[in-house]
């Protein structure tokens, strides 16, 4: 049976409950044979859902466990990888019977007493709450809930909230392990937890530390790759998390091992958004398999405006090039251009787009030589369809925000749009702009930041 999205997210966040509540009850990982309705029924004292996760009902049960034994990969099921992602939770929080397993969908937008966004939606940043806190499961002790509800009475009281106040709650919260949000990604063999936003670790970012260019423009796709390496860093005692969070780079402590990932932001072609995928480092071999777990991502609206209040030398650079190609419809501002010539979707619009083919290949062909240097022979390609208008359609628009990132000249200024991309598409924090060392390198522009977000664990 094929899961779409919506029903895959339901079910997993439910068995991530499950799955947990039984590591937290036995002190295992729950396995196949774990996974029925009378063990499930025995959990329920642990777990809190909304009303389309009934664990009263037979029938919604029954399609839990069919969920939970359906394969992300053969011979690999969704409860083995949970099962065992749930266990390392439990042990590295030292969970026991007193944590009571939320789910986030029980909270929505409306101001509550019990809601952990409270504070956030009171603040009125206009991000949405899982860019502040992209938790799946929110994990409460009674001192953890009674806190939270005394906090929210006070922030419901008052007509203004400042968001580093919801912070400090919970990251006060989190550091005495009463509240601990747990965002959820799909379950690969080897479970990894990284800890993102609390006062002991930071995370930074390098360029060049694999094979692969920063900017990777090829053939047999219709994609643009931003590769990049991330590294957490546990600070030295006296250093401020805040202080290293606002340049990582100069930030004083020690790599913590194994935690080195590879990751990309990668363009799709069809949604307009940017995603990020990883695959853990591996020592002593130079190429990397990137897994399908995504880690976030970002729409067009919203990369637009970091690169653009971050840098735009990229992007004038791009728009030199645009300024030949208004006979086909590219505009310089917006720079991206996802509804050139009328179509939003390539694939569909074949017979569209295919009066302008060769104008397409002289705009995409200007693009290629920016970032990679030469121009392939695109008729070869048939694997990325790069042979038809529709394929140079989509390339063309992987193309704009690749340029808008190779053509930064400066390397930390280029590492600085990648980091506060990549920031926003985890649910890192949401800023824009250079600090002060790295204006004196580029064009004036301030840094803002709309806001950081909150602390959670992240389990890939």
């Amino acid at each position: 049976m094929a899961y779409g999205g919506s029903e895959t997210e339901l079910y997993s966040e439910v068995l991530a409950q499950v799955c947990l509540a039984f590591s937290i009850r036995h002190g295992k990982a729950m396995e196949t044979t774990d996974l029925n309705e009378n063990t499930i029924s025995s959990l329920r004292s642990l777990i809190v859902t909304h009303r389309r996760a009934n664990l009263n009902s037979k029938a919604f049960i029954e399609k839990l466990i069919e969920f939970g034994n359906h394969p992300i990969k053969k011979g690999f099921m969704w409860v083995d990888g949970t099962g065992s992602a749930m266990l390392k939770v439990k042990n590295q929080f030292h969970l026991n019977r007193n944590y009571k397993l939320y789910n986030d969908k029980l909270y929505g937008n409306t101001l509550g007493a019990t809601n952990p966004y409270t504070a956030f939606l009171k603040a009125g940043t206009g991000a949405k709450p899982d860019k502040w806190n992209p938790a799946d499961i929110w994990v409460m002790n009674r001192s953890g809930l009674s806190a939270l509800i005394k906090m929210n009475r006070k922030v419901m009281r008052r007509t203004k909230v400042s968001l580093s106040y919801a912070n400090q709650f919970l990251m006060n919260e989190f550091s005495e392990r009463n509240i601990i949000p747990i965002s959820l990604k799909k379950p690969q063999q080897t479970p990894h937890i990284d800890i993102i936003n609390s006062n002991e670790y930071v995370t930074r970012l390098s360029l060049n530390k694999t094979s692969n260019p920063t900017v990777e423009y090829t053939m047999g796709n219709k994609d643009v790759k931003v590769n990049f390496t991330i590294e957490t860093l546990e600070l030295a005692k006296g250093q401020k998390a805040s202080t290293a969070r606002r340049n990582p780079q100069n930030a004083r402590g020690t790599v913590v091992k194994g935690s080195e990932k590879h990751i990309r932001i990668k363009y799709h072609v069809d949604n307009k958004k940017v995603e990020l995928e990883y695959e853990q480092s591996k020592v002593g071999k130079e190429k990397f398999s990137y897994a399908a777990a995504k880690m976030g991502n970002l729409g067009a609206n919203n990369f637009q405006h970091i690169i653009n209040s971050t840098s735009r030398q990229g992007v004038g650079r791009l728009n030199t090039i645009q300024k030949k190609y208004e006979d086909i419809d590219i505009k310089e501002s917006p720079w991206f251009n996802g509804k050139q010539l009328g179509v939003v979707k390539a694939r569909h619009s074949e017979l569209q787009l295919e009066p302008h083919y060769l104008r397409l290949v002289e705009y995409v062909g200007d693009l290629w030589k920016e970032i990679e240097g030469s121009v392939p022979d695109f008729q070869r390609d048939t694997k990325g369809q790069l042979n038809k208008a529709s394929g140079l359609w989509s390339k063309a628009r992987a193309g704009e925000f690749g340029v808008a990132i190779s053509s930064i000249s400066n390397e930390t200024v280029k590492r600085r749009v990648i980091q506060n991309l990549y920031e926003a598409a985890a649910s890192v924090s949401y800023v824009v702009g250079l600090t002060a060392e790295e204006q004196q390198m580029m064009e004036p522009s301030s840094r803002r930041v709309s806001f950081h977000a909150s602390v959670y664990a992240k389990v890939y």
